[in-house]
């Protein structure tokens, strides 16, 4: 009987705290509620406690069977960690925060040869001469960052190291990818695309060669020519005409030389070559004493425009910047041959803190189904014994380098290429 029952009950009765009972009757009735009420409350109780007891051994099962399943899970999770540790083909190691090895997965303790278990020996990277890894994790361990990646070789193979700080336990975790392969195929191309640029200034240089012939051959036939005379002034005694002819012949073989020196510093692989700061208008000379003469030859008339007041200085590997030189005006002749204007423009100007050197031709633009391609590998638009489809997007390989930008100016009438390049600070 729940309370409110009672209460209608003793309204009923017509009990409440201001009448009790009258009579022996009201008390044997008020007496008889009491004692169902209780005998209720008793029964009430008693279910309640059965209730309890059943929810109490069912909360025991699944409190046991949980533990059994936690302590199966546990063992299972342990016995896939300790494969995980046997098997796994990378680094699974964990050092404390001064560097020390707590501990390793097979791989590694089979890597470097060690017969016996890290774990309870004080031994660093350094320990196992593996001192890139030492100096790497003692500078992560100093940091704030929470992760870092590097590669670092070990033995005689080349992995990627990730370093994890494991929050809450002053202990990092570290992993290790054999990434050997990668690094080979990554040389390789560095190999191919070193070949692809010395095949392209070599494709360059064979374009060059009968202009170069020229430039020499004028020259030399001025030599024997002064010579002649010099030697025509000794038999007349004419000594005080010779100081002016030898001053020619001396020119001369200046040019000459230059030439010489040019085509071989071209012709030779730059790639290691330090970045020097360089004259740019030096390097756009010395390109231009290797074609001049061919373009010319060819019945283009070519012209250089230096618009700078002073010598303008760039941080670069100047046989690389001369090869760009050259790819750029190659590329020029090539597109005026057939036309009845043929006139080649180089350009060099300076806009704040970049030099920028144009190439403009008197062409009338690229094609806009090309424009996405030009710089793509191996596209030409010449014929296929005629060009190697390299020099555009070799020229801006180098020019990326040079941290500029090569790039197609359609905003001329005229086809013209734009590269531009930071100069050093003053």
């Amino acid at each position: 009987m729940n309370s409110k029952m009672l209460q209608r009950q003793l309204k009923k009765l017509n009990f409440s705290a201001d009448t009790p009972p009258a009579n022996a009757q009201q008390w044997q009735d008020f007496l008889k509620l009491i004692d169902i009420t209780y005998t209720e409350y008793e029964n009430h109780l008693y279910r309640s406690h059965n209730t309890l007891n059943v929810a109490t051994d069912e909360l025991q099962r699944l409190y046991t069977e949980l533990e059994a399943k936690s302590t199966q899970q546990i063992q299972s999770l342990d016995s896939k960690l300790q494969n995980i540790m046997t098997t796994a083909p990378c680094i699974i190691m964990w050092i404390d925060n001064q560097g020390i090895i707590e501990g390793c997965n097979s791989y590694f303790r089979q890597l470097m040869k060690i017969h016996e278990p890290l774990e309870g020996r004080k031994i660093s990277f350094a320990d196992l001469s593996l001192q890139h890894m030492q100096d790497k994790s003692r500078e992560f361990i100093r940091s704030t960052q929470n992760q870092i990646s590097f590669i670092t070789q070990i033995k005689d193979l080349y992995f990627k190291i990730m370093l994890n700080k494991i929050p809450g336990q002053n202990k990092i975790s570290i992993l290790g990818f054999d990434v050997t392969e990668d690094i080979n195929k990554q040389n390789t191309i560095n190999q191919i695309q070193a070949k692809a640029v010395q095949t392209s200034k070599l494709a360059v240089l064979g374009e060059l060669a009968a202009g170069v012939a020229h430039e020499i051959n004028n020259p030399l036939m001025i030599l024997t020519s002064v010579a002649f005379v010099v030697q025509k002034h000794l038999e007349q005694n004419k000594y005080d005409l010779l100081p002016e002819k030898l001053e020619k012949i001396q020119s001369t073989i200046t040019r000459i030389s230059r030439i010489v020196n040019g085509l071989r510093t071209y012709a030779r692989d730059g790639e290691d070559d330090p970045m020097m700061p360089t004259n740019i208008a030096d390097v756009i000379l010395e390109s231009l004493e290797l074609c001049i003469e061919s373009i010319r030859y060819q019945n283009i008339d070519i012209t250089f425009e230096n618009m700078l007041a002073e010598p303008a200085y760039i941080n670069c590997r100047d046989t690389q910047i001369s090869q760009v030189i050259l790819n750029l005006i190659s590329n020029a002749k090539d597109a005026v041959l057939s036309l009845k204007e043929k006139w080649i423009r180089v350009i060099l100007t300076k806009d704040n803190h970049k030099v920028i050197l144009k190439v403009v031709d008197s062409g009338s633009g690229i094609s806009l189904d090309i424009r996405d391609q030009i710089f793509q590998p191996f596209f030409t638009t010449k014929d296929v014994k005629s060009g190697t489809g390299l020099g555009l997007s070799i020229s801006t390989e180098i020019i990326k380098v040079h941290q500029g930008q090569l790039f197609v100016d359609h905003t001329l009438p005229n086809t013209c290429f734009t590269v531009e390049l930071p100069l050093v600070p003053s």
